[in-house]
């Protein structure tokens, strides 16, 4: 199963200045200044409601926890400033770098120590439901500045983007970029927002049977593709359903990982009579990519509707 960010699914494989205080880790004295961001985002308030002013002097030494919180500092020409990632490895534990070749200061469920402070960090960025609590309260006694970044709406993923780049030092690229995927996210809306619309199914894991809620980034890119969510629990991002729940909701489409659609394929199919499996609609999609929170899921909407095109154009 590819490395996924469901928060707290499936055990621990998946589970500001700076904040008016310095940038430098203790002890450690502050690095030299970067280019400051452009006349632009000076301040913000991050997905934990800390409050961020630019600094002046920009921190050099960051601890990036969420494989696609680093996707989006590479996107922006910030790799030089990673010094530490979780492990994303499909079987996390024994890996010294990560597959994008940053050094491996933890997992989803503890942080080594050790591998952290040798890293002088001066700045931790990280995903909250990517990270199991007792961790995260241990990261947060440690004194370093800590930016959140937990996108609820597709269009708040360009605007983090934006976030990263001014504490990098590189706003223009963050903003060019983060200007691209909203005109992007325009386009996708007015263009797929008509025509016959589907009930649709994700299935994260067969048994027990992991989904998302309705209101998951990625049922969000669904519902921009024509596809609505049978899913009305909203009290956990990926809940466990009864199968007896999803035959009654009928889904005409039901969307698995490319790994998992040979065994969910012959479970369905058990039930001749949802009409997703007379529809033959059982169908893989590019899950890597649309459970990262991240650009990885806004490059793959065009694809994504394009996919969901004809399944919609044969509904009833």
């Amino acid at each position: 199963m590819a490395w996924r960010l469901i928060p707290c699914l499936l055990g621990s494989l998946l589970c500001a200045g700076l904040p008016t205080q310095s940038v430098a880790s203790p002890g450690a004295p502050l690095p030299a200044a970067a280019s400051p961001a452009p006349a632009g985002l000076t301040q913000w308030r991050d997905d934990a409601g800390t409050a961020w002013q630019l600094p002046a002097r920009l921190p050099q030494r960051w601890v990036v926890l969420g494989p696609h919180l680093v996707d989006m500092l590479h996107a922006i020409g910030a790799r030089e400033r990673i010094v530490g990632v979780q492990d994303d490895h499909l079987l996390p534990g024994a890996h010294a770098r990560s597959l994008t070749g940053h050094p491996v200061v933890g997992f989803a469920d503890r942080v080594h120590d050790e591998r952290l402070w040798q890293q002088k960090p001066d700045l931790i960025v990280y995903w909250p439901s990517g990270i199991s609590p007792q961790p995260l309260a241990h990261l947060r006694r440690l004194g370093l500045p800590m930016l959140a970044v937990e996108p609820t709406r597709l269009e708040d993923i360009p605007q983090r983007l934006r976030w990263l780049g001014a504490l990098a030092g590189r706003a223009q690229a963050a903003d060019a970029l983060a200007r691209q995927h909203e005109r992007r996210l325009l386009l996708l809306r007015s263009q797929r927002s008509d025509g016959p619309r589907l009930r649709g199914f994700y299935q994260i894991w067969q048994a027990p049977l992991y989904t998302l809620s309705p209101d998951h980034l990625t049922s969000q890119a669904l519902r921009l593709c024509g596809v609505d969510n049978i899913v009305s629990d909203r009290r956990m991002a990926s809940p466990v359903v009864q199968p007896e729940s999803v035959l009654r909701a009928r889904p005409e489409i039901i969307l698995v990982a490319p790994e998992q659609l040979a065994e969910a394929r012959r479970y369905w199919r058990r039930f001749p009579s949802l009409p997703a499996v007379q529809r033959q609609a059982i169908v893989s999609v590019d899950d890597r990519a649309l459970t990262r929170p991240g650009l990885s899921l806004l490059d793959a909407l065009p694809s994504l509707c394009a996919q969901m095109k004809p399944w919609r154009a044969g509904a009833r």
